[in-house]
């Protein structure tokens, strides 16, 4: 895709330029960039661009909203812009008018009032440009008094020297509103009430000292899943991400760990049914009561994340150690947490999904099995 900007001096359209695939004339073009503000220029060039069938992404304000007390062209001007796209666009053209609050660039250094980054201009013509269906206009204006951010990085000194402040506090509030919002994307996942809830406290002492017993055992060669080793975690010695909680025969702690198709070919998931683990356990009676089977304790390393990928059947998984920024995520992108509450989750593992754990310091631990067909 070939864009054209027009005001590459500096700003904004500078730094589309840079960044873009860009060429020198409109005629050239897939998408016209109508960026520099020149009276109303930018109205005759909309008009020119719609000619030639452009798909054209005007920037425009919000000055042109409500009434001034004074003389204020610049806001006229803007305003006929977006009447200008909104005519073309009911004639069918492929037209959008993006309409920002203050943009952070060297013309308005001096202005204090909040601004938005030129990387959050491109993001939303990213936006535009990706929609499966038409967009008139957008108005996207900075947060006058936005609530405190949190941060998750508490040396960020040098992230601020590269990135700017404006874009840190954008990125952050990206980072929260995601983990705010992954109740929303829920659909691929349900919690189990009628289970009850199970003691995470015994269950991590059973699985602590499970984890040391089969540590001490000889056993195949697993492969290396790429984490690597940190001598701090004791899950990690001999490469132990994984323990098969069930097995065919309540004696094998190894067979079946890892993807699907490390299971032998005469076996299926349904059949590791019998429980490698003392039937008193409070791990055991997780486990009967869902039904599941090919029950697996599964560690998820610091920093770290698994490739997409698809299961045959749903899971069931009950987090018994995590953090805030532990997610799965579905074929769309759409993250979401399961918390250490006690209670196991249903999850559609038969859409293409991943798993991550953001945190650089903290392993999270699930106990994950096939769901029942039921």
């Amino acid at each position: 895709m070939k864009f054209y900007v027009n005001g590459t001096r500096r700003g904004l359209g500078k730094y589309l330029y840079d960044r873009l695939n860009v060429v020198e004339t409109l005629e050239e073009c897939d998408v016209f960039i109508n960026n520099k503000h020149e009276g109303f220029r930018q109205v005759d060039l909309l008009y020119k661009a719609c000619g030639l069938g452009k798909r054209v992404i005007s920037i425009s304000s919000n000055s042109g909203d409500g009434i001034k007390k004074q003389v204020h062209r610049y806001a006229v001007q803007k305003a006929a812009l977006d009447k200008a796209n909104e005519q073309l666009f009911y004639q069918g053209h492929n037209v959008t008018s993006l309409r920002f609050g203050w943009i952070d660039t060297e013309r308005v250094a001096e202005v204090q009032d909040a601004k938005m980054t030129c990387r959050s201009v491109l993001d939303n013509i990213e936006f535009v440009l990706l929609h499966p269906h038409r967009v008139k206009e957008m108005t996207i204006t900075p947060f006058e008094n936005p609530e405190p951010i949190g941060d998750i990085n508490s040396n960020k000194a040098a992230l601020l020297k590269e990135v700017g402040e404006e874009r840190y506090k954008e990125q952050m509030r990206i980072s929260y509103n995601m983990y705010d919002f992954t109740k929303m994307y829920a659909k691929g996942h349900k919690k189990l009430h009628h289970f009850g809830e199970y003691d995470l406290v015994k269950i991590n002492e059973e699985m602590k000292g499970l984890m040391e017993k089969v540590n001490a055992m000889d056993r195949p060669e697993i492969a290396d899943l790429g984490f690597g080793h940190d001598p701090k975690f004791w899950w990690t010695k001999k490469n132990l991400y994984q323990i098969m909680l069930q097995s065919t025969d309540g004696k094998d702690f190894f067979t079946g760990l890892q993807e699907v198709k490390n299971i032998p070919k005469d076996k299926l998931e349904s059949d590791f049914t019998v429980l490698n683990i003392p039937e008193d356990w409070e791990t055991a009676r997780y486990i009967n009561d869902t039904g599941m089977t090919r029950t697996r304790l599964m560690v998820m390393p610091p920093k770290s994340c698994y490739s997409f990928h698809f299961d045959p059947k749903p899971r069931i998984h009950l987090a018994i150690k995590t953090n805030d920024w532990c997610f799965l995520s579905d074929e769309k992108m759409k993250l979401f947490h399961i918390p250490a509450d006690g209670y196991p989750y249903y999850f559609d593992a038969q859409t293409v999904h991943s798993a991550m754990n953001f945190v650089a310091v903290e392993e999270r631990i699930h106990i994950v099995g096939r769901a029942p067909l039921k």
